[in-house]
């Protein structure tokens, strides 16, 4: 999966509940009311029956995602066809009825499974997911300056910084972020994410003209709390439609032209969902742009319309396109040199670029602060000055915001590796040093062989 993950780690034990402004979609009780044809939904209980060998109603409605009265008008389809058979109960009702496949549903089974492998929650209409995430907008999430601030507390940046990214974020517009490496660009990105507030349905799958398209991804979406409690409701959710936090996806390096169409899978026939399609109602971060397989100017020809008009085109393939929404905040982020990225034109297409300088000195040793406390080191100043002056002005070595969570690490690392305890002092520094930068300082000339 490399890098192309959800960003939930720190949001995974505390997933806001679902919300009212999230809509209820309530369980269908009638086929027609699921908007799906009764022979995908008898092929879809063929392909359950078949893997299940004997199961009841019941247990086949779990299976599917579909009300009892659903799955009674589908059983009856599949009796009077005499693609299944009765044989016996595990209780009282309809539901308790056990069902098996008989030789002709067998063979109807078999047929299903050449159109596609398919076996899980039925899936919802196209038009029905279109419909829901307009209804779920990103557009209905504020950010204001309190919830950024929140976002970004763990972080030493500037507040003309933190005033650009807020800014930017709050248009829910397209936004690079640049700079040099390790000072955070990325860091940023993913805690925007996780500032974002409420859930959003997301569907299992899709039936797009008869084919189906996984949506719902555990690596990506996080379920939210009372995903599986009772609805409050007279009639029960859909339970076709997963409750997950608002998603923020990341996408690196390993990022390629295929990550941005529906994949369609040889052997099981089903397609699985773009990225920018499992992060519509939240953020998509593309990290590393310009480090892509996929150059950043095709990555950009590819959203022209997308970032401008809020709709994405896929093509199926057998060559049908849909529209889909593109409902997301892009973010962009990137330690090459932007210019060199694409030209003016194409840079037009993000709207807001936002610059993580190098840390000043200042801020260089309130970093080394907070990350001592929370190692439990006291670091003094005069340690810090000694590196400033040893190990950056003598050689022009740059700031980097992430050298003093690296080189108490370091220091950490060793005293592990020693069984002593960890203290942040001159020689104990010095000797991370050696080991963190290239051309390490010459004991005797006091010069740099090379720099990292």
């Amino acid at each position: 999966m490399g890098r192309e993950q959800m960003v939930t780690k720190e949001r995974a034990q505390e997933t806001p509940p679902l919300e009212p402004e999230t809509g209820f979609v309530p369980e269908p009780m009638t086929i027609a009311e699921t908007g799906l044809d009764i022979g995908l939904l008898a092929d879809l209980a063929l392909k359950a029956l078949y893997y299940e060998g004997t199961t009841t109603a019941g247990q086949l409605g779990s299976l599917l995602a579909l009300s009892q009265p659903v799955m009674q008008e589908v059983m009856e389809f599949l009796n009077r066809g005499k693609l299944c058979e009765v044989l016996g109960s595990e209780g009282h009702g309809p539901t308790s009825y056990r069902y098996s496949l008989t030789g002709s549903g067998v063979a109807r089974a078999a047929a299903a499974f050449e159109r596609n492998m398919y076996v899980g929650p039925a899936p919802v209409p196209i038009a029905d997911y279109v419909n829901q995430v307009r209804q779920q907008s990103i557009s209905h999430v504020r950010f204001d300056p309190p919830a950024v601030e929140e976002a970004l507390a763990k972080l030493v940046l500037s507040p003309e910084t933190r005033k650009r990214i807020g800014k930017a974020v709050a248009s829910r517009r397209s936004t690079l972020i640049y700079g040099a490496s390790g000072n955070g660009k990325s860091t940023v990105a993913r805690r925007l994410g996780e500032a974002l507030s409420g859930c959003v349905l997301i569907p299992h799958a899709i039936d797009v003209y008869g084919h189906i398209v996984r949506l719902f991804d555990p690596s990506k979406h996080q379920q939210a709390q009372d995903a599986d409690r009772p609805s409050p409701a007279p009639r029960r959710r859909d339970r076709r439609w997963r409750p997950a936090a608002r998603p923020a996806v990341v996408a690196g390096g390993e990022l390629t032209h295929y990550s941005l169409e529906l994949v369609f899978n040889d052997q099981s026939k089903v397609y699985e969902a773009p990225l920018q399609m499992k992060a519509n109602g939240g953020i998509l971060i593309i990290d590393d742009l310009g480090r892509q397989q996929m150059s950043a100017v095709a990555l950009l020809n590819r959203w022209i319309v997308a970032l401008e008009g809020g709709v994405d085109h896929l093509t199926l393939h057998t060559g049908q396109t849909i529209e889909v929404p593109f409902d997301v905040i892009p973010i962009f982020s990137t330690n090459l040199n932007p210019e060199d990225l694409a030209d003016e034109a194409f840079l037009r297409r993000i709207r807001y670029k936002v610059e993580i300088p190098n840390p000043t000195e200042d801020e260089f040793r309130a970093i080394f602060d907070r990350v001592g406390r929370e190692y439990g080191l006291y670091i003094e100043g005069p340690v810090v000055d000694h590196l400033l002056t040893r190990w950056y002005r003598s050689v022009n070595r740059e700031l980097r915001g992430c050298h003093p969570r690296d080189l108490v690490e370091a220091v950490v690392d060793a005293a592990g590796y020693e069984g002593s305890r960890a203290a942040f002092t001159h020689e104990t520094l010095d000797e991370a040093c050696r080991t963190y930068f290239l051309g390490a300082v010459d004991e005797k000339s006091g010069r740099q062989a090379g720099k990292p």
